[in-house]
C-alpha cells in the first residue's frame, strides 16, 4: 500500500534566500502561544511534583519527566500539527521560519560570545534570583524548588540521582531545540514589530513561561535579549539553538561534577 507520508523535514524542497511575508498574530493569539504551555507544563509538574515526594524524588527529576510526557509532545505536536495542516505531511516547511543560510564563519564568533553572555548571566545574577525567590516567593513549596536537588544529595534516593543526571544530559539537548523551533522558528516571526520590537517582546513572553521559575524571569531577559536579537538580525534560529543547547549542557556538566564529588 503506498501512502502520502513523507519523512519529517525542516527544510524545503526549493528554500529561496529570502522567506515570504508572514501576517503578525493579534496579542490574544501571541499571548495564548507563548502562556499556555507554560500553564500546562507547570500545571503537570505540580501534580507530578505532589505524587511523587513520596518516593523522594527530588523536583528536578518530576520537572525532567513532565518535558517528557507534556513539554515536548505539546510544543512538538503543536508544530507537527501546524505543518500537516498546511503541507498535508509531517513536514515544518513554512512553519518553522528563521532559517536563512549563515555563513560558517558567522556562527564560529556568534556562538561564543553568545554563549558567554548567557553564561556570565546566568551566574552572576544568581544573588539576584535568590533574592526575589526569599522576598517574593518564600510560599513556594520546598519540593517545587528545583535548587533543592543540587543543595541537599543525600537526602535523595541514588536511583533518583542518577536519574536526574541521564535525563538532564539528554532533555538538555532535546528541550532547548524544540523550544527554539516553537519560539525563536514559530513565534518570532508571527509577532508585531517584527523589526524592532519583536524580538523583546518574545523575550518577555518566554521568561513569563517559565512559571515554574518565576523568580528568574529578570536573569533570564537580561541573558537571552542579546541571543534574540541575533536570530532576528540573522534570521537564524540555529544559532539560538546551538547557545541554548550548549549553555544547558554545561549545566548538566556542573551537575555531574557535583554528584561525582559526593559520592
Amino acid at each position: 500500500m503506498r501512502t502520502n507520508i513523507k519523512p519529517l523535514t525542516l527544510q524545503s524542497e526549493a528554500q529561496s534566500q529570502q522567506e515570504p511575508y508572514i501576517q503578525p498574530y493579534s496579542l490574544i493569539r501571541i499571548f495564548t502561544l507563548h502562556l499556555v504551555p507554560g500553564i500546562l507544563i507547570t500545571l503537570v509538574f505540580a501534580i507530578l511534583a505532589s505524587l511523587t515526594k513520596g518516593l523522594r524524588w527530588p523536583a528536578s527529576l518530576a520537572l525532567l519527566s513532565t518535558w517528557l510526557i507534556a513539554g515536548i509532545p505539546i510544543e512538538l505536536g503543536f508544530l507537527l500539527y501546524q505543518g500537516w495542516k498546511k503541507n498535508g505531511r509531517l513536514s515544518l516547511n513554512g512553519i518553522v521560519l528563521n532559517r536563512e543560510p549563515l555563513p560558517f564563519r558567522q556562527y564560529l564568533w556568534l556562538v561564543p560570545v553568545l554563549l558567554v553572555w548567557t553564561a556570565i548571566c546566568s551566574t552572576l545574577l544568581i544573588p539576584i534570583s535568590e533574592g526575589l525567590r526569599r522576598a517574593l516567593f518564600s510560599w513556594w513549596p520546598g519540593w517545587l524548588l528545583l535548587s533543592n536537588f543540587a543543595q541537599n544529595l543525600t537526602q535523595y534516593p541514588r536511583g533518583a540521582i542518577w536519574a536526574v543526571v541521564i535525563l538532564s544530559f539528554v532533555l538538555n539537548i532535546a528541550t532547548p531545540i524544540v523550544e527554539e523551533l516553537y519560539f525563536r522558528g514559530y513565534l518570532l516571526p508571527r509577532l508585531p514589530g517584527r523589526q524592532k520590537w519583536a524580538p523583546l517582546i518574545s523575550v518577555l513572553l518566554f521568561s513569563l513561561y517559565h512559571f515554574w521559575l518565576p523568580w528568574e524571569n529578570p536573569t533570564r531577559i537580561i541573558a537571552l535579549l542579546p541571543l534574540v536579537y541575533a536570530v532576528q538580525w540573522k534570521r537564524n534560529v540555529y544559532l539560538s539553538i546551538f547557545v541554548h543547547c550548549l549553555l544547558n549542557t554545561l549545566g548538566s556538566i556542573a551537575l555531574l561534577a557535583l554528584v561525582l564529588s559526593s559520592q
